[in-house]
């Protein structure tokens, strides 16, 4: 048995430098671990395990896998990248859009934002996208909601464009009481024809751009129900803050009159083409509102607007508070066109 021993023991020794095999095995195994890059022993192990726990949920895996190679790529750890990653799982498994959130963090990545900065952002973003989609959830699953979008385009895709403009919305502050009340207001706004929860989402993508435009929720909802009410395609409605705006400065009145004058003609039937046309011309489209102005300055003070459009020409004021000079529409006319001809 002694020289057994001894012949096992030096056979051992010299397979591996006085090292028993199984130790030797050992090290090779974690030599070649070390070895291997980062993605083919699943990232960290927490970091795969949110990648697959996403994708279980219905998030883009791909771009989860993305934003974890471009994280270790930056220089982030394993417990920064899953920092990052948790919220977009959080989305996931709520069913609500996460695509968003993986878009900010691969920008806030590129831009070499630091994880306790980008943390923050997302965070926000995920708590905006969790109100919203309260709100538009509640509001699909109403049955006049449902009579209104007519059953046309109730995808889960149109859901989703709908909650994600929504949270758009307010990380333009644009309240989401405001986002709230417009939706609210349109099943019995809209009548005799449907619409679709996509051309909802559109109107709703323009509504912190005209909020600017017309200084009031109120109006800008006004404008946007009306809009719809009268059937305007989703390009219409993305022209329409440009095209408020140009007419603005062209005709230089208050924006909160421009918008209601707007809406008006909108509800009265004038189609979306003459409408953008007449606003992209610097004029409104019942021709009215620039005639009160004239061409050079304004001379009419914001709460006589509304009025001498009802009634005809301005009160007492329209030839002496226009000090563009030359009276336009002559003899007290004040109701008529100085643009000769009404474009």
């Amino acid at each position: 048995m002694i020289r057994l021993r001894r012949t096992i023991g030096t056979h051992t020794a010299r397979l591996a430098g006085g090292l028993p095999l199984w130790r030797r095995s050992l090290g090779w195994v974690a030599l070649l671990v070390l070895l291997l890059p980062l993605s083919a022993v699943g990232q960290d192990a927490s970091v795969q395990e949110l990648i697959e726990q996403g994708a279980r949920a219905g998030a883009n895996a791909d771009r989860m896998r993305t934003v974890a190679s471009r994280a270790e790529a930056a220089g982030l750890d394993a417990g920064q990248t899953a920092a990052l990653l948790r919220p977009v799982v959080a989305l996931a498994e709520k069913d609500l859009p996460a695509a968003p959130l993986l878009n900010k963090t691969l920008e806030g990545i590129a831009k070499r934002v630091p994880p306790n900065r980008m943390t923050p952002v997302l965070q926000d973003l995920q708590a905006s996208t969790e109100r919203a989609g309260g709100v538009v959830s509640a509001w699909l699953n109403r049955t006049d909601v449902e009579q209104l979008v007519g059953g046309a385009d109730d995808s889960p895709a149109a859901r989703a464009d709908l909650i994600t403009k929504a949270t758009e919305a307010q990380q333009q502050d644009v309240p989401l009481e405001t986002v709230e009340q417009f939706l609210d207001g349109l099943p019995a706004a809209v009548e005799g024809q449907s619409v679709s929860v996509s051309q909802v989402a559109t109107a709703v993508s323009v509504m912190p751009d005209l909020s600017g435009s017309t200084g009031a929720p109120q109006v800008t909802q006004q404008l946007l129900t009306a809009a719809l009410n009268a059937g305007y395609d989703d390009e219409s409605l993305r022209q329409l803050p440009a095209a408020l705006e140009h007419a603005r400065r062209q005709t230089q009145r208050p924006a909160g009159a421009v918008a209601r004058g707007v809406a008006q003609a909108v509800a009265q039937g004038t189609p979306a083409s003459r409408v953008l046309q007449r606003l992209f011309q610097g004029a409104m489209p019942g021709g009215g509102p620039p005639a009160e102005v004239g061409n050079g300055p304004p001379g009419t003070l914001p709460g006589q607007d509304a009025p001498s459009r009802r009634n005809g020409p301005p009160d007492d004021k329209g030839p002496g508070d226009n000090p563009g000079g030359g009276g336009p529409g002559g003899g007290g006319q004040g109701g008529g066109n100085p643009r000769g001809g009404g474009g």
